[in-house]
């Protein structure tokens, strides 16, 4: 296990023992499973964050190869194989408790996902049936987890009709969310289905609600606080499906809903900003006459082949 502490140079600074901070960004790597993780404090800036996902990036390409897997988990947020990690280490008393009992209840349920022992029999988990009412309940329960990546396998451990389905050799593997639907699934007659719809209405069920307002607003906060890059300026900012123009205050307004068609533009230079998993913003920028990235910009900004080696697959 190696631990590399990120400054805000760009610098990286090995720790002998991991020791978390809000401060900190640090990068994590688990040489044994082939792992990479960026961990980011809840009070570090967010170019910090971004210089750490650079830093991560370099390193992986250099030192380790794309057969290692990245992700990244902010402060009080950690992933369930983050805490899985902690585990092996012994060091899972530097996250809250809250953070272990969410984790270790994803954990739980994914050692009964099995699908990569080809003999052995899976372990069977009787059918519940919800009472009335209780239905969302347990989706909310049960989406908790969502977010969370799949535990994986070591490729050493998997069986080689499945290690030789592509980098780092456990994909495609088997998602909470599809075990959920599999146990989920009820195959009725017609005439049943027709019952069924027919008593819906009967059966309260509380609507879960996308925050879609709240992931907005956490999207526009990382523009404002990464800023254009010197000598650039923001003509347009795509979010979800939806176009939007900086304002002379700082803002972001959406425009009118654009036309049908195919659109390109020689005379922009696109960036797109990823965090946890997430694109954050597809911006166009407009460059000023000889306008070249500043170092402090050089320094977070990754090119687009870091991206694309995400998705190379090694067969073996």
């Amino acid at each position: 296990m190696r631990y590399l502490e990120v400054h805000e140079d760009g610098s990286l600074v090995e720790l002998n023992e991991l020791q978390l901070g809000p401060e900190k960004v640090l990068i994590v790597v688990d040489e044994e499973d082939k792992k990479m993780w960026l961990w980011k404090g809840s009070n570090c800036p967010i170019r910090k964050k971004f210089i750490g996902s650079r830093a991560l990036s370099d390193i992986r390409k250099k030192e380790y190869g794309f057969a290692y897997v990245p992700q990244s988990c902010d402060q009080d947020e950690e992933t369930a194989e983050f805490v899985s990690m902690l585990q092996k280490v012994g060091k899972t008393d530097i996250v809250p408790d809250a953070v272990l009992n969410r984790a270790q209840k994803i954990i739980d349920r994914q050692s009964r996902i099995n699908v990569f022992d080809e003999g052995a029999e899976q372990e069977t988990v009787p059918p519940s049936t919800p009472a009335p009412g209780t239905a969302s309940e347990v989706i909310e329960e049960e989406s908790e987890g969502l977010k969370d990546r799949p535990a994986q396998v070591p490729a050493s451990e998997l069986p080689t009709h499945l290690a030789k389905m592509g980098a780092p050799g456990n994909r495609p593997m088997p998602t909470i969310l599809s075990a959920l639907e599999s146990e989920s699934i009820e195959i009725k007659t017609p005439e049943e289905a027709l019952q069924a719809k027919e008593t819906a209405s009967d059966v309260p069920v509380k609507q879960t609600i996308v925050k879609s307002d709240t992931i907005l607003e956490q999207s526009f906060k990382v523009l404002k606080d990464l800023g254009a890059p010197k000598g650039f300026y923001r003509d347009l900012v795509i979010i979800g499906n939806k176009v939007y123009t900086e304002t002379y205050t700082g803002g972001f307004e959406e425009l009118d809903e654009p036309p049908e068609g195919i659109f390109f533009s020689s005379s922009h230079v696109p960036r797109m900003i990823c965090e946890n998993g997430v694109v954050r913003a597809i911006e166009f920028l407009k460059p000023e006459e000889g306008a070249e990235l500043s170092e402090e910009d050089e320094a977070i900004a990754q090119d687009i082949e870091d991206l694309l080696g995400m998705f190379e697959i090694e067969v073996g």
